[in-house]
């Protein structure tokens, strides 16, 4: 009589639609029990909820997955197996006491239950990490493949840089010397061209009062100009200015010098240089020339044979007065004075 109740009753609540059950969610934490009824109610006003939830429950399983180990597998399925063999000692226990007490009976049947449900569970949850642990074990493989080519790619495009800027620094290097090389044929090429040959030079200096200001100021005290040569394999020579004057006439005089240089010809040619040199500044209305000469001292290093490449400079150091260049503007014209040096070619 007591089963037969019993069976009334599950049937009555399998087709009750008043009943409440747990939501189906509840396994992720959706503690709300609804009417069988008002179920799909319950789901579509409460669908943002248990997608949280199951947000929360997936990432739950892949911590979780990290340190599952297949042992806990096994062990899982050996609980699965027990529960089963205590399920089958409870369905014989059922069955002897079929002819017992009803109460008994109402017991053992919860406890069956209850062992089912667990087993379910279980057998759920198992089912379940295998098939994430074998999708995140694919994606790990995926993942290290896709890592190693790029580490490859990576180390290639390295090396192919690498070898870029050897080229570039290659090429940086050859175009510094060939800026080099090409700034010293232009010197020469000026210095040719601005050459003579007979021992007689013309210095034009214009921008004649910034090269003065710059002289008085220290920025560019002294000036060179270009070779000369008494013959094409005869002295090499130039002339140095101080446009602020230099030692004995330094801001009170233009100091004019002769510099001996050394040449190509050098070895061919008697030494000491003991040739006559006469400096001018040029008044341009041919008139008033300022002039000074010396014959060189052939004890002084000046007139050796150079070693480096320029000797001493020997010459005049209060070769004309400032204010003479001020107050006679013959000598300064379209803000350019002329020096000229006269080397006397007897004897060679």
């Amino acid at each position: 009589m007591l089963l037969q109740c019993n069976r009334k009753y599950v049937d009555h609540i399998k087709f009750c639609s008043k009943f409440r059950a747990p939501c189906r969610f509840h396994v992720v934490g959706c503690d709300m029990s609804v009417e069988k009824e008002k179920t799909h109610d319950h789901e579509r006003a409460c669908s943002y909820e248990h997608l949280n939830l199951l947000l929360h429950f997936i990432m739950g399983i892949k911590v979780s997955l990290e340190s599952l180990q297949p042992q806990s597998l096994e062990l899982a399925g050996h609980k699965i197996h027990e529960l089963h063999r205590a399920l089958r000692e409870l369905e014989l226990k059922l069955g002897q006491l079929t002819l017992g007490g009803g109460a008994p009976l109402h017991s053992e049947k919860t406890k069956v239950a209850e062992l089912s449900r667990r087993c379910q569970e279980l057998e759920l949850k198992v089912g379940t990490f295998e098939n994430i642990v074998c999708v995140l074990n694919r994606e790990m493989e995926r993942s290290s493949t896709t890592i190693e080519a790029y580490n490859r790619q990576h180390r290639l495009d390295q090396d192919k840089v690498e070898i870029l800027n050897n080229k570039v620094r290659q090429l940086e290097r050859t175009v510094g010397l060939r800026d080099l090389s090409i700034v010293e044929m232009e010197g020469n090429i000026r210095e040719m061209s601005a050459a003579t040959f007979d021992g007689i030079f013309v210095w034009k200096i214009s921008d004649f009062t910034k090269k003065r200001q710059d002289a008085v100021a220290g920025r560019a005290p002294a000036m060179f100009s270009p070779a000369f040569f008494t013959s094409k394999y005869g002295y090499k020579m130039c002339l140095r200015i101080y446009l602020n004057g230099d030692g004995t006439g330094r801001a009170s005089h233009l100091s004019l010098f002769f510099v001996v240089m050394r040449g190509h010809s050098d070895a061919l040619l008697k030494w000491p240089f003991n040739q006559k040199v006469t400096l001018m500044l040029l008044d341009q209305n041919n008139r008033e020339h300022i002039i000074d000469a010396f014959r060189p001292d052939i004890s002084s290093s000046s007139f050796q044979r150079p070693v480096s490449d320029m000797n001493i400079a020997s010459g005049c150091p209060l070769f004309c007065p400032l204010p003479k260049l001020d107050t006679k503007n013959s000598y300064i014209r379209d803000d350019t004075i002329f020096i000229k040096a006269i080397v006397d070619l007897t004897g060679l």
